[in-house]
């Protein structure tokens, strides 16, 4: 029981270290500007410190490189590709070290390498609406033999962020609405199955091209996690607060930070477990 409550534990530390923002609507004129092949870098910093039930406390760093570039734009999409081609996570778990480093792959935790592994270096495309920054909804036929061959970390990975291809695109993009003055506030809502998001901007200020946003974010999530032929159900809400730096002429981030608490409970075999955990986050975008 130990050895799958740890697991879970390191799914969970994985889900938040590469947890990604999403981008908010836009209900007026402005549209992203972008170039056919443009770049951009996204570098991110995570540090966690969680503790759980059965006394268990944990610390984790934890660094990540995406590369997004625009492949094609059209009057009302354009496609962006996405690529994880860096990941490192150092984590301290009840005084026993696990860790991940893409580049230096000798002695990583077999558990982490089982979620990261298949995700580095794969590119996948990603269209978005020129006129929000969000990615376009398009539905996807699952076949069986997907369905069989579904990493189960992906069941965790959702409760706390959308961490998915076009959560990293859509991140990478802001639009504000037109006509929004500096302390004015407008609300965004997601609703899923398994988890409904708040969002809440308030525009703090404008100088030249630069635009320093507020952003308050409540996520709860309950979800069903079948892990090695076991399920589990997990329930967490999770506040955070940041700020998000953009480039009003073009829609690119410059740069968002935030700060998150996580609480919620794992019930396994008949008991919950308590989960709770503080994260800071920034990721630069260039």
């Amino acid at each position: 029981m130990n050895k799958i409550y740890s697991t879970l534990v390191t799914l969970f530390i994985a889900a938040v270290s590469i947890a990604q923002p999403s981008a908010t609507n836009n209900n007026g004129s402005n549209k992203l500007k972008l170039s056919n092949g443009q770049k951009i870098i996204v570098e991110s910093t995570t540090h966690i410190e969680a503790s759980f039930g059965m006394g268990m406390e944990l610390n984790s760093n934890s660094t990540a490189v995406n590369s997004l570039q625009v492949k094609n734009i059209t009057d009302k999409n354009s496609t962006v590709s996405n690529t994880l081609t860096r990941l490192k996570v150092d984590m301290n778990m009840m005084g026993q070290p696990n860790n991940y480093d893409s580049e230096n792959k000798e002695g990583n935790n077999s558990d982490m390498a089982k979620i990261f592994d298949e995700r580095l270096n794969k590119t996948v495309d990603v269209d978005i609406d020129n006129n929000t920054g969000l990615a376009v909804e398009q539905k996807k036929i699952v076949k069986a033999k997907d369905t069989e061959a579904a990493n189960p970390a992906d069941d965790l990975l959702k409760m706390f962020s959308n961490t998915s291809d076009e959560a990293m695109v859509s991140g990478a993009f802001e639009i504000i609405p037109a006509g929004k003055s500096i302390g004015d506030k407008w609300d965004d809502t997601t609703n899923s199955k398994d988890m409904k998001i708040i969002r809440t901007y308030t525009l703090k200020s404008i100088s030249g091209n630069e635009a320093v946003i507020q952003l308050d974010v409540l996520t709860k999530a309950v979800n069903m996690l079948n892990f090695q032929e076991m399920e589990f159900e997990i329930k967490s809400e999770t506040k955070t607060t940041g700020e998000i730096i953009t480039d009003v002429s073009t829609g690119l981030v410059k740069k968002r930070t935030s700060n998150s608490d996580i609480t919620g409970s794992l019930q396994m075999m008949g008991q919950d477990m308590p989960i709770s955990a503080k994260t800071t986050s920034t990721i630069i975008y260039k």
